[in-house]
């Protein structure tokens, strides 16, 4: 083998060390950026379901008798 060809095979052995290292870092980022979104469209989905439960459930009513309250007000402003 001539030097030339020495010289290139080693030079393409060295590219492909960094092209696995970046295959490697883009496999990783497409991964996370993955599991962003199934976490978000989970946290979505289980927001919205606890919305239509929480929808569907009967709501208390409450009364409150201000008359009380009325009364002091109407004692204070004829004193």
């Amino acid at each position: 083998m001539s030097q030339a060809k020495v010289d290139s095979y080693k030079k393409y052995k060295g590219q492909i060390q960094k092209q696995q290292k970046r295959k490697k870092f883009l496999n990783y980022l497409k991964l996370a950026v993955a599991l962003i979104i199934i976490a978000l469209i989970s946290v979505w989905i289980g927001y919205s379901a606890y919305e239509k439960i929480e929808e569907s459930r009967p709501r208390e009513e409450v009364t409150v008798d201000y008359t009380a309250f009325d009364e002091y007000l109407q004692g204070l402003s004829q004193e």
